[in-house]
């Protein structure tokens, strides 16, 4: 790209930033800190990072890993070793190439890539060599690539960019962030302009709405079905679970038999309804998903006493949380006949009081998971302590073979074999009872056409489709 270019594209840049255009408005709550992916923490931070960012390879509207800036790939027969070519004329927002002492950066600056050398070959191509074979490693190549200094010599919130659009923009009122201006150049796109506007909290961010300064914000709950103008666009994040984990250190929960009554009693599709939809085991919704078993373990029949048993399950000290445990607590106590006491702790605190030191009997909590099948961090018996994740501390030996053997192996028919073994005996267990991934509301004015059913793993992936989208001209 050639300097006169580079001007062009600035100054065009600038005037779809300043000149009215067609645009889509979103009321967002809290404040940015940095674009930038390896910076990025809250939800309004990680949506703007993934449109003005882009990885090696992406996620597309299904689910699947594509190639983005990455052209051609290799994997050695022992599995250690991945040469990735980068594509020819790709340009950050500043008019210089993309090249392979970005990779080299980015790879220094990933935590996902820390441990992985990373060698240049070529400007163009770079060797990833693993200290361990790790099957779902092109999965962690879809993070985001930067510039080289990005996060020493850049501006965090104007950074120079890669993908279709670009901060052009960022207004404040004193310290206070009022908005950041999106734009794009490219012909793909209807509407030309995302402009994200800064509120202090929930009740604003509706009172925005109502009064039409925004066209599109999320939430939690359905708070505001009444709002005429905006359609409710539910989609689930697939990419968390909820779930009851039993603490298998104390003696109470050794018994799968009463594990099992507990998950049966429990008619999770009834009581899910209006918060999420169902998760189908540890390796939920996905391809790797063993359809063979059965996750609707629900079975009016059971009940019965259990005589002098006494449960105890931690919560977040959050209202719909709460009233939801609630409900599984009347559940237990009139099939079962046992007594439960609903303990609720500071959701700021609950990771370092309950999670890291594993003090609970019985956990409510919604854990993170990727979307390639692997979980060894969430359920082999090395990771039952912190800074692992098997917050059950389940072990089982042939639990533990399947998911050593699954990130071992490269071929995905194989891999499925041994997840499917690992996903058998989870069910089989029961030291979790999977309940729901959590539904996310999505308000967006019914001037704006296009927005469609998607893949949505995480928040951001809202804007999967975005090129579909337009506005309704109701002149």
């Amino acid at each position: 790209m050639n300097i006169f270019q580079q001007i062009v594209l600035y100054v065009y840049s600038f005037l779809l930033a300043v000149i009215p255009t067609s645009k889509y408005v979103e009321g967002v709550v809290g404040q940015p800190q940095s674009f930038l992916p390896t910076q990025a923490q809250n939800e309004i931070e990680k949506s703007v990072s993934n449109l003005i960012f882009r990885g090696l390879f992406k996620y597309d509207i299904y689910g699947a890993t594509v190639p983005d800036l990455a052209d051609t790939w290799t994997v050695s027969e022992d599995g250690l070793t991945y040469t990735i070519k980068l594509k020819d004329n790709q340009y950050w927002t500043n008019g210089k190439k993309i090249i392979a002492n970005d990779l080299i950066y980015t790879s220094y600056k990933s935590v996902d890539l820390s441990g992985v050398a990373t060698d240049k070959i070529d400007d163009l191509t770079v060797r990833y060599t693993l200290p361990n074979k790790y099957a779902p490693f092109l999965s962690l190549l879809t993070v985001d690539v930067l510039p080289e200094g990005a996060e020493e010599k850049m501006n965090h919130l104007i950074p120079v960019s890669s993908a279709d659009f670009r901060v052009a923009r960022v207004e404040k009122k004193g310290a206070f962030i009022n908005g950041v201006v999106l734009v794009t150049t490219k012909n793909d796109y209807a509407i030309k302009k995302i402009v994200f506007k800064f509120y202090p909290n929930e009740n604003e961010l509706e009172t925005a709405a109502k009064l039409g300064e925004i066209e599109g914000f999320m939430s939690d709950s359905n708070c505001c079905s009444n709002l005429e103008n905006f359609t409710d666009y539910k989609f689930p994040i697939q990419g968390i679970y909820y779930s009851l984990y039993f603490n298998l250190r104390n003696e109470k929960f050794k018994d799968v038999e009463f594990r099992k009554k507990l998950e049966a009693v429990l008619p999770i599709t009834d009581i899910i309804l209006d918060r999420g939809i169902a998760v189908q085991g540890p390796i939920s919704r996905s391809v790797f998903t063993d359809r063979a078993l059965q996750f609707d373990k629900y079975d009016k029949t059971v009940s019965g006493s259990i005589a002098d048993t006494v449960v105890e399950i931690k919560v977040p000290n959050d209202k719909s949380h709460v009233r939801f445990v609630e409900q599984i607590k009347d559940i237990w106590e009139d099939k079962l006949g046992i007594k439960v006491i609903v303990v609720k702790e500071s959701a700021e605190d609950f990771v370092n009081k309950v999670i890291i030191p594993r003090d609970f009997e019985i956990l409510f909590y919604g854990q993170e998971v990727g979307r390639d099948p692997d979980r060894y961090v969430l359920w082999h018996s090395v990771q039952s302590n912190a800074p692992g994740l098997n917050l059950s501390g389940f072990s089982h030996m042939r639990s533990d073979r399947a998911l050593e053997e699954g990130r071992n192996e490269l071929d995905n028919e194989t891999r499925a074999v041994h997840y499917n073994e690992f996903q058998r005996v989870i069910n089989e267990q029961v030291p979790v009872i999977f309940l729901y991934h959590p539904i996310e509301h999505y308000y967006v004015s019914k001037r704006i056409s296009g927005v469609g059913q998607k893949y949505t793993f995480t928040y951001w992936d809202r804007f999967l489709d975005f090129a579909n989208w337009k506005r309704i001209n109701t002149n």
